[in-house]
């Protein structure tokens, strides 16, 4: 299971309001479990199988519990068994050719280009990057009339791209 995997899961909400388990509480959660399998936190996996969530608010449809409660199962055997799974970047190529979405306020389109012109580099074996380095790129961000790189977009592009180097031992 990658990143963002963990970052895009939806889960249905249960049928009664006032049921279930409370939606922000499961979502910053899982922000914690994405940011633990892309290395910049750590998070045991008896914190996984040991959280408790609480009801949703009266007025609020919660998560339906089972299936979150399935899916932080299989997160927790992940996290246990140490798997880094691969991603379908294979060679700089694949970087190159992700086409980011744009908008009015992201991140500045000249900054992330060039570091992922390197990124792409490395990933071909012409030059050295690690995870740590991916983990720890700024951008700058943009607003008005210049338009940058949807936050959003280059934030998951990054966790991929973090996960393929730790999967190659970097």
């Amino acid at each position: 299971m990658s990143p963002a995997d963990v970052r895009t899961v939806k889960f249905p909400r249960h049928a009664r309001a006032g049921q279930g388990y409370d939606v922000e509480q499961v979502d910053g959660f899982l922000r914690r479990l994405a940011d633990a399998l892309s290395g910049r936190i750590r998070v045991h996996p008896d914190e996984v199988r040991s959280v408790v969530f609480h009801r949703a608010v009266t007025d609020q449809r919660g998560y339906d519990p089972r299936p979150v409660d399935d899916f932080l199962a299989r997160v927790e055997r992940q996290m246990r068994a140490g798997y880094v799974p691969p991603t379908g970047l294979r060679g700089g190529e694949d970087l190159i050719t992700v086409k980011l979405p744009r908008a009015a306020n992201g991140y500045d389109r000249v900054e992330v280009d060039a570091f992922l012109g390197r990124a792409a580099a490395a990933l071909d074996g012409r030059s050295r990057m690690t995870a740590g380095e991916v983990r720890n790129t700024r951008f700058s961000t943009t607003s008005g009339l210049r338009r940058g790189y949807r936050v959003q977009a280059v934030d998951a592009l990054l966790d991929t791209l973090e996960q393929e180097l730790r999967f190659r031992g970097r």
